[in-house]
């Protein structure tokens, strides 16, 4: 199992789990995207875990855009789920300070929702796009829109 973490200070974290195709047998862009995730996070006082499923096309996406944020550290790299249970927003101050804005959904459109904000460096950061491109790597994109 890959995963993808976001290490904050101290001992919080956001971590997405990749645990498998959702539809391993299709090879249609349209259900063959889908990757089953538990994700994970520990922000302060706050920690839990939800199971959420997101597409292979935007983690491709948030690499691209990461990668970029990582090379120059200003800007923002944001990532959101289809589903819009899950958003990540990565935020560079150009001096190597980052902010993890992530806004996490137990249920799409109708569930509990935690909002945190992660503090984070650049050298953290540079670890996540590794993972991130692993990630990438083991569940590339399948078909054609």
């Amino acid at each position: 199992m890959l995963e993808v973490a976001f290490r904050g200070d101290g001992d919080n974290f956001l971590k997405i789990a990749l645990i498998g195709r959702s539809y391993p047998r299709a090879n249609d862009y349209w259900d063959g995207n889908w990757v089953r995730t538990k994700v994970s996070v520990h922000a302060g006082g706050f920690h839990g875990s939800v199971n959420g499923d997101l597409r292979a096309e935007e983690l491709a996406q948030f690499l691209e855009r990461l990668t970029g944020l990582q090379r120059s550290l200003r800007g923002t790299a944001e990532f959101e789920t289809m589903e819009e249970w899950l958003s990540i927003r990565v935020n560079g101050d150009g001096l190597g300070h980052i902010d993890v804005q992530c806004l996490i959904q137990d249920q799409p459109g109708i569930g509990n929702t935690l909002k945190c904000t992660l503090t984070t460096d650049q050298m953290f950061v540079r670890a996540t796009v590794t993972e991130l491109s692993q990630a990438v790597q083991a569940y590339p994109v399948v078909g054609k829109a």
